[in-house]
């Protein structure tokens, strides 16, 4: 096989992409058609997509395999936020790199983000470029009435995040230094960035239960704002609740964690402990949304500020 001959690639290494889970996703017609086709009954469709680019969302010489799998999880955390089902991927590739071992590890890391979520891929496109550049789009499924919203939240909420903010900054940083012998906590973190754990099966359990939800992707303290933005209301959060690894300004502002931030009443609290003893993931209680704007940082009992917000691309 040609490395010039895109038309084969794409049949070699993307077309049957996780289709053993077609039906499941409702799947008619796959990768090899100007478009693909699938059906859905008794629901909506929710639609987001993602773009990752070299040296902004991952090193340039990472591995293929690690580039393609952190650009589907990064992607489908959209879809985890609005309490949806995973059903399927589309996939562009904007790459310098025409080497079919480059381009095979590639598939490889998308497969095994089809393998994990169970998954299919339903066409994309392969370009040579530049720079790496990977457009993501991902499709889910969820009843209008318990799609979970950023604008939900209601004064007296208790505010809820996933797992522990700031491993993947510290995942970052290992991944560039790309030291030898790794601290568990280093594993962890490594693991963290590079493959990140999607709550997809979290935000299913929140649909009757959340009033809002967002994933934190730019980093606790942006993601949370704009929660509080479109709810029209403020939070309170205190630092001694909120489970983070390294520097706290770091860990509230610099994103890439993927986990999820949700405002849940205080008379369905109890559910979450249910929740809780159900599935296999860490959440915690770290504050409560009050009336007025913006976000009141405590720390014992102390009102704090940060230098940083949030990240945002266009600030310079």
């Amino acid at each position: 096989m040609k490395e010039s001959d895109e038309f084969l690639i794409l049949q070699k290494f993307f077309k049957s992409l996780g289709s053993q889970y077609n039906d499941s996703s409702g799947v008619l017609v796959g990768p090899g058609d100007d478009a693909g086709l699938f059906s859905v009954k008794n629901s909506e469709l929710v639609f987001s997509t993602d773009v990752s680019n070299e040296n902004i969302h991952f090193p340039k010489k990472l591995d293929p395999e690690l580039i393609a799998y952190r650009a589907c999880a990064v992607a489908a955390s959209d879809i985890a936020a609005c309490g949806a089902s995973l059903k399927w991927l589309s996939i562009s590739l904007v790459t310098p790199n025409k080497s079919l071992d480059w381009l095979k590890k590639f598939a490889k890391g998308i497969q095994n983000f089809t393998k994990n979520y169970r998954v299919p891929v339903i066409g994309g496109d392969l370009v040579s470029g530049k720079e790496c550049s990977i457009s993501i789009g991902v499709c889910g499924e969820v009843k209008k009435d318990v799609f979970l919203s950023r604008k939900g939240a209601k004064i007296g909420d208790s505010i809820y995040v996933t797992g522990k903010l700031g491993l993947a900054k510290l995942g970052l940083e290992l991944s560039l230094r790309k030291k030898s012998k790794l601290s568990t906590l280093e594993k962890e973190s490594l693991k963290k960035f590079l493959e990140p754990k999607i709550q997809i099966l979290l935000g299913i359990n929140l649909r009757k239960i959340a009033n809002s939800c967002i994933d934190i992707s730019d980093g606790l303290l942006g993601d949370l704002n704009h929660i509080c933005e479109e709810s029209q209301v403020g939070a309170r959060i205190d630092k001694e609740l909120i489970p983070y690894t390294g520097s706290f300004e770091e860990a509230m502002t610099w994103g890439d964690d993927y986990e999820l931030c949700f405002t849940v009443p205080q008379n369905k609290e109890k559910k979450l402990d249910e929740i809780r003893k159900k599935i296999e993931t860490k959440f915690c209680k770290i504050g409560q949304i009050i009336s007025g704007k913006g976000i009141k940082i405590f720390d014992h009992q102390q009102e704090i500020t940060l230098k940083k917000t949030g990240y945002n691309h266009f600030r310079k």
